[in-house]
């Protein structure tokens, strides 16, 4: 099978220390998450995935973040709407631990055109990159469009997560 130069769907392996960090576990079930972010991403997806434009099964409001690597910096940059095999392959490390590592395979061949060799060089060069980030303090910031759009975002680089059992 050929690959493609650019892959379309590759892991973002959450490092460690951000584990729980995020908009979704902030906001929770508040009205400013399920309605106004994941709504308007939904909208403006036309309710498919971002990635590979399905429109079955459950649709998940995945958050999009940049690592400055030198800086320590995460930047929740915008949301993404993906399906659950999009999603399992995003965040890989964890679908690995609740076995569901054979869809994660399987997909991310499907989605890059490639075989299984390459789907595994992908995931191994995801997983050196999460080692490494996780080996370091990270400041959280948002991006200032979002927080214009959705004040309460604000509130997430002091945001606090209990405790994550993964």
């Amino acid at each position: 099978m050929k690959r493609k130069n650019v892959a379309p769907l590759i892991p973002e392996l959450v490092p460690g220390p951000l584990w729980g960090r995020s908009a979704h576990k902030m906001l929770g079930s508040k009205a400013v998450w399920k309605k106004q972010i994941r709504g308007d991403t939904l909208t403006n997806s036309n309710n498919c995935c971002s990635v590979c434009k399905s429109s079955e099964g459950r649709m998940t409001c995945h958050e999009r973040w940049g690592y400055d690597d030198r800086q320590s910096v995460a930047t929740l940059l915008g949301f993404e709407i993906h399906c659950s095999n999009c999603d399992l392959v995003v965040h890989a490390g964890r679908a690995f631990k609740l076995g569901y590592g054979d869809i994660v395979i399987s997909h991310l061949c499907a989605m890059n055109q490639c075989d299984i060799k390459h789907a595994v060089a992908i995931l191994n060069e995801a997983m050196n990159v999460w080692t490494e980030r996780s080996k370091k303090d990270w400041r959280i910031k948002v991006a200032s469009f979002l927080v214009e759009r959705y004040p309460e975002l604000v509130a997430l680089p002091k945001f606090v997560p209990p405790p994550v059992a993964y």
